[in-house]
C-alpha cells in the first residue's frame, strides 16, 4: 500500500538483478546507485562523472538506472546532475564526428582531470600532515635544536624533521618523522600531541624521546607522563617516568620496559654511544650520527666489538678512533662513502 519512490524502484531493480541472474551487482552497478541516492561526497561525485565520459560500460549501467529514476514525477536527479548532463553533452558526440587526433586529446585531457582529482582527494584525505605549515629538517650528520611557538624545545636528531601549524600556540600538534627529543612547555588547556605514522603520543608538560626511525621505534619518558596510542590496534598505554615503549611494526609486538637514560639520550648532546655492540650492528647508528656510509667487506672485521663515547668529535677525528680501536684501515671511496678493511703495514 505504500508508494514507490525513486530510491526504492532502483534498489527494487538492482535486487532483481541479483535474483534473476544469480550474480552479485558490479562495482559499476553500485556506484550507479549510490550516485542516484547522493550517497557519494562531491569529491567521490566528480570522480563518478568523468568516470562516466571514460567508461561505455559504465555509462550504460548508469543509463538504464537513469531511465527508471527520472519516470517518477518526485525525482530530484535532474537538479542533482547538471554537471554530469554538461559533461555528457560536451564528450559524448557520436564517433563520426571525432577525428583521430581529437579523440586522442579527449582521452589525455580526462585523463588528466582525473589525475586531477584524485592528488585533490588524496593530498586532503589521504594526507594526514596537510594542515602542517612549518617545516624543520636536521641534515645529515647535524643535531638540530629549536624552540617551537609555546616555548617548548625540540631537539631534532640527523636526517629527521617536523611539521606543525602556525596556531601552534592554539593546537599543539607535531608530526614526527625520524628521532627528536621533546621538552614540552606544561599547559593544562592544551596537550602536546606527537604524531608519526604508527603511533600518537599525548602529553601536558614533560621530557621524552621519540625515534620512529628504526624496525624497533620508541618512545622513551624522562619525566612527566604520557599517554601513547598505537594506530592500528588503537591501544593507548600510559608510560612513567624511565620507562619506554617499544613497538615492532613488522612484527605486530609492544613491549613496555625501563631504560637507561644516558644511553638513549646520548645523541642530544652530540655524543655517539656504542655499548659494547658488534660493529656491523653499529653501523646503521654511525652512519645516521654522522650523515655518511660505512661498509664493511670483512666478515672478520664486521663481527668485532666495539665499546666507547664519542663526544663531538668530527667524521675525522672518529675515523682515527675507529681505525686504531678495531685495527683496521678506513679508506674514503666517494663523497660520504667509506670501507673498512683489514690494516695492512707499508
Amino acid at each position: 500500500g505504500g508508494q514507490f519512490t525513486p530510491e526504492l524502484v532502483v534498489n527494487l531493480h538492482w535486487n532483481w538483478v541479483v535474483n534473476l541472474t544469480g550474480f552479485s551487482t558490479s562495482q559499476k552497478e553500485k556506484k550507479c546507485v549510490r550516485y542516484l541516492a547522493n550517497e557519494m561526497s562531491k569529491a567521490e561525485r566528480s570522480v563518478f562523472e568523468i568516470e562516466l565520459s571514460l567508461d561505455h560500460d559504465l555509462l550504460a549501467n548508469f543509463e538504464n538506472f537513469k531511465s527508471i529514476w527520472i519516470s517518477y514525477p518526485n525525482s530530484d536527479f535532474s537538479k542533482a546532475t547538471n554537471s554530469f548532463g554538461q559533461i555528457i553533452k560536451k564528450y559524448n558526440k557520436p564517433e563520426k564526428e571525432k577525428s583521430v587526433k581529437g579523440s586522442f586529446n579527449y582521452k589525455v585531457l580526462l585523463s588528466t582531470s582525473l589525475l586531477f582529482v584524485f592528488c585533490t582527494i588524496f593530498y586532503f584525505v589521504a594526507i594526514p600532515n596537510s594542515e602542517y605549515t612549518n617545516h624543520k629538517i636536521a641534515s645529515k650528520g647535524e643535531r638540530l635544536t629549536f624552540t617551537l611557538p609555546d616555548s617548548s624545545t625540540v631537539i631534532l636528531n640527523s636526517g629527521s624533521e617536523v611539521k606543525y601549524s602556525s596556531d601552534f600556540g592554539k593546537q599543539r600538534n607535531i608530526w614526527l618523522k625520524g628521532e627528536a627529543f621533546f621538552k614540552v612547555t606544561k599547559n593544562i588547556n592544551s596537550p602536546f600531541n606527537v604524531h608519526t605514522t604508527d603511533f600518537d603520543v599525548k602529553v601536558l608538560g614533560t621530557e621524552f624521546n621519540v625515534n620512529s626511525s628504526v624496525l624497533n621505534q620508541t618512545i622513551s619518558l624522562v619525566k612527566g607522563k604520557v599517554n601513547v596510542l598505537l594506530k592500528e590496534s588503537k591501544d593507548e598505554i600510559n608510560l612513567m617516568p624511565n620507562e619506554e615503549l617499544v613497538w615492532n611494526a613488522k612484527k605486530k609486538c609492544v613491549i613496555k620496559r625501563n631504560f637507561d637514560v644516558n644511553k638513549i639520550l646520548a645523541w642530544k648532546d652530540n655524543i655517539l654511544l656504542l655499548d659494547d655492540v658488534k660493529i656491523e650492528d653499529a653501523l646503521a647508528k654511525i652512519n645516521q650520527f654522522y650523515g655518511v656510509n660505512f661498509v664493511i667487506k670483512d666478515a672478520v672485521i664486521a663481527n668485532r666489538h666495539i665499546k666507547g663515547a664519542f663526544k663531538n668529535q668530527s667524521i675525522d677525528e672518529f675515523i682515527t678512533s675507529l681505525e686504531f680501536i678495531l685495527d683496521v684501515s678506513i679508506t674514503k671511496t666517494s663523497q660520504n662513502n667509506f670501507e673498512i678493511a683489514k690494516y695492512h703495514e707499508n
